[in-house]
């Protein structure tokens, strides 16, 4: 009896051993199975992570403007296509980096600043600022940063930014050019109202003057032609003068003529334009000093120079009296030139003198034999001195005369 009972406990001992076997199987396998979907499952996360990655690529690299992200030591972690377009870098030389390292010196410490600021208070910046590539390219851009922190409050920069170069160019050309247009409508309201008064009443004097030479014809008063006649030229040179100067200044604003320098013999200049204006001299019995300059020389443009002193001396010879003088010297200092155009006439005001050269100021005056003028040739004169590279002012007192002043570089 106590064998049977004995080796009736082995034999359960054995089925014992067995089901743990079998126990044993069937969690090796379970393990097994749950090793291959955790692998299964890595593979695929992994997957979808290498997919989600390429599909953010694609869409940032699709996009205009540059996109990154910095860590909050400012160092780029992602980039896109024309991020390293813009800063002319590819994305091995970007990553790990931070911006500031590639762009001018002086301009490192206000980028590092901004970011700083950004990561401090979340509070989004939006600023334009100028940066000079390490190729020595310059561009201007504008540049938006926000803050992201994550699921463990790691601090981030999200950011994109835009090429605004060629945006800010044509901004600066559009002010340029609604400035232009603003002084060519003073310049049109200038002429218009030169055109509407100086030269429709000297035409309306010649035309009163024709009629009353009909009438002395009519009558056989041949005292009176001569004067009559005498004015009529008179008021048609002058006439014809303003008309030469609109033309100049108006063909100098359209065109923005620029100056055609050669070598010019001061004392030759002088005396033609002084052989010009000797019969409206003589008209008026007013003597023209004359030059004393041989040698003297001067680089410059003929043309400008000949309208500058023309004006000028038309100028003086308008207001100065019967039995007056007038007359042009040049002073050298060092390599300028000062040319003083000088009259004995009725002066100005301090008050006058000042607005005496502005284009919209209709600064004039009848001169000493009542003739018309609009102030316009000093408009002329003073364009065309600061287009030669000088200065023009005025010195004058009431009932002293006046020395209308300029200066040239000799070169």
């Amino acid at each position: 009896m106590e064998v049977n009972r004995h080796n009736t406990s082995v034999q359960d001992l054995y089925q014992e051993i067995e089901q743990l076997k079998e126990q044993n199987k069937k969690l090796l396998l379970f393990h097994s199975s749950k090793q291959e979907i955790q692998k299964s499952y890595d593979e695929l996360l992994l997957k979808l992570n290498t997919e989600s990655e390429a599909y953010t690529h694609t869409i940032l690299d699709n996009m205009g403007d540059s996109v990154f992200v910095k860590d909050n030591h400012s160092r780029l972690l992602l980039v896109n296509n024309a991020f390293c377009e813009m800063f002319e870098m590819s994305r091995d030389d970007v990553l790990g980096k931070t911006l500031a390292e590639d762009v001018a010196e002086c301009e490192r410490d206000q980028f590092l600043k901004i970011d700083k600021q950004v990561l401090l208070d979340g509070i989004e910046n939006i600023s334009e600022e100028s940066i000079t590539l390490e190729s020595g390219n310059q561009r201007l851009i504008s540049t938006r940063k926000s803050r992201f922190i994550n699921a463990s409050g790691e601090k981030f920069i999200i950011g994109a930014i835009r090429d605004i170069t060629i945006n800010k160019k044509a901004e600066k050309a559009l002010i340029e050019s609604e400035s232009q247009l603003r002084e060519l409508n003073i310049t049109k309201d200038k002429l218009f109202a030169i055109i509407g008064h100086d030269l429709r009443s000297p035409f309306n004097n010649i035309l009163t003057l024709s009629g009353l030479i009909e009438d002395a014809i009519k009558e056989e008063d041949v005292s009176s032609l001569s004067e009559y006649v005498s004015l009529i030229k008179t008021t048609s040179n002058s006439t014809l003068s303003l008309l030469e100067n609109l033309l100049t200044w108006s063909n100098s604003q359209k065109e923005h003529v620029n100056s055609q320098k050669e070598k010019l013999n001061i004392q030759n200049l002088i005396e033609e334009v002084q052989e010009f204006i000797k019969q409206l001299a003589k008209t008026k019995d007013i003597a023209i000093k004359e030059p004393v300059l041989e040698g003297l020389e001067i680089y410059s443009d003929e043309k400008m120079l000949k309208t500058i002193l023309r004006n000028l001396l038309s100028n003086a010879v308008k207001f100065t009296r019967s039995g007056g003088d007038i007359g042009v010297s040049v002073v050298k200092k060092q390599d300028t030139l000062e040319f003083i155009v000088s009259d004995t006439g009725v002066g100005m005001s301090a008050k006058v003198c000042e607005r005496l050269f502005e284009v919209g100021t209709n600064v004039s005056s009848r001169g000493t034999a009542n003739e018309m003028g609009s102030g316009f040739g000093l408009v002329l004169c003073k364009e065309f001195v600061e287009k030669l590279g000088g200065q023009i002012w005025v010195e004058s007192q009431e009932g002293k005369g006046s020395d209308f002043k300029f200066t040239l570089p000799m070169c």
